[in-house]
């Protein structure tokens, strides 16, 4: 018995849905998909009422919008069976997606992560940002992903057991998207629950334009400086995030100073060279690193 939860935010669901209803018809599954729309536009929230019209689905609308670990972890108490299958709405998936799940339902493992991909070829100009960043960092096998397990985990499509939230769940003083499956992949690793990779990814076709993602970005890294102030004693978090190594470094060696001064200069240059249609992943990091030795510790 499996609940299918997709969190929705202006975003058209029905492709999705009805690649599931069929996967889950094709492979004789108890099933419920559970759509929980989180303070959409009205636009979205009536092509995605259609959903309703498929016996397998649930669709729940909020007033508010509570933010991406929030609403996970509501969608976690709604479900009403014992695994759960988290899938982001932006997401299409192959004709064995469901089926690859199936053995993982019957094992004693708590939490399977099944991997995210990206287009092949870059859809628009406009995204090559978001493509490329995919491409290069998040687009990684199963094997890559369990070198670290608990770092290379996104919540985007996760096969996990409904009582593994009642010992860890989602940080819900985490408002806006960010770093919410950084934290929670620490939180297993605090106790002892390792996530198991596997090859079953979904494509992530809804790729924001190049100036929102780098505003995304650094909503990402405000983000993260409040989780370092409220987490200071937390060796997970500078050993798992990539950023904050090369942060520690910068201060060990004394050159925030510099480095503040070469991005007030050179930040704006840096950000209109990452909207080409080949942006450099270096001139990317670079960029975060800087933005974040920017923000006001807090």
């Amino acid at each position: 018995m499996l609940s299918i939860c997709i969190p929705v935010y202006n975003y058209d669901v029905t492709p999705l849905v009805r690649k599931l209803v069929y996967q889950v018809r094709l492979n004789h599954l108890q099933t419920e998909i559970l759509i929980m729309d989180d303070g959409s536009v009205e636009v979205y929230k009536v092509i995605n009422r259609r959903t309703q019209s498929m016996p397998e689905v649930r669709y729940i609308e909020l007033k508010t919008n509570l933010g991406s670990a929030a609403i996970r972890n509501k969608l976690a108490r709604e479900a009403n069976h014992e695994h759960i299958l988290f899938l982001d709405s932006d997401s299409d998936i192959p004709d064995d997606f469901i089926s690859t799940y199936i053995p993982y339902q019957s094992s004693n493992l708590s939490i399977v992560y099944g991997g995210r991909i990206h287009p092949e070829l870059l859809p628009t100009p406009d995204k090559s940002l978001r493509w490329k960043v995919g491409k290069v960092k998040e687009d990684h096998s199963a094997t890559v992903r369990r070198r670290v397990p608990n770092k290379s985990f996104m919540s985007n499509n996760f096969l996990v057991k409904k009582k593994l939230f009642e010992t860890v769940s989602f940080d819900e003083t985490i408002q806006r998207s960010g770093h919410e499956d950084t934290m929670f992949g620490i939180e297993l690793e605090k106790k002892g629950i390792k996530i198991v990779h596997i090859d079953n990814p979904v494509v992530h076709i809804g790729l924001e334009g190049n100036e929102e993602f780098i505003r995304k970005t650094e909503q990402r890294l405000e983000t993260l400086n409040l989780l370092v102030a409220r987490n200071k004693d937390n060796e997970l978090m500078n050993k798992r995030i990539t950023l904050l190594k090369y942060d520690n470094l910068m201060h060990k060696y004394r050159l925030e100073g510099l480095f503040k001064k070469l991005f007030k200069i050179f930040g704006k240059r840096m950000e209109k060279s990452l909207y080409s249609k080949n942006p450099s992943m270096f001139v990317y990091d670079m960029y975060k690193l800087g933005y974040y030795n920017n923000l006001s510790k807090v």
